[in-house]
């Protein structure tokens, strides 16, 4: 579960930063004008749900580890 929050939280930040460029800056508006940005918006906010997506993994992997640990010292 680590490595599928570490791949989901790297495709989010890849697709936010695509998303920012297209959105904020000069080369990225010229590039994506026909569109009004609409690639560059929709794929900053596939972006941010990745983050969340991996945020959520991430929790559930640590809870899932922490209650491992803590079966395994009482079965001590």
């Amino acid at each position: 579960m680590k490595t599928a929050a570490s791949v989901l939280a790297i495709l989010g930040v890849a697709l936010a930063a695509f998303g920012w460029w297209g959105i904020n800056t000069a080369a990225g508006s010229h590039r994506f004008d026909e569109m009004d940005g609409l690639i560059p918006f929709f794929a900053g906010c596939a972006g941010l749900f990745l983050l969340a997506v991996a945020a959520i993994v991430a929790m559930l992997a640590w809870r899932r580890s922490a209650r491992h640990a803590r079966s395994a010292r009482a079965a001590r």
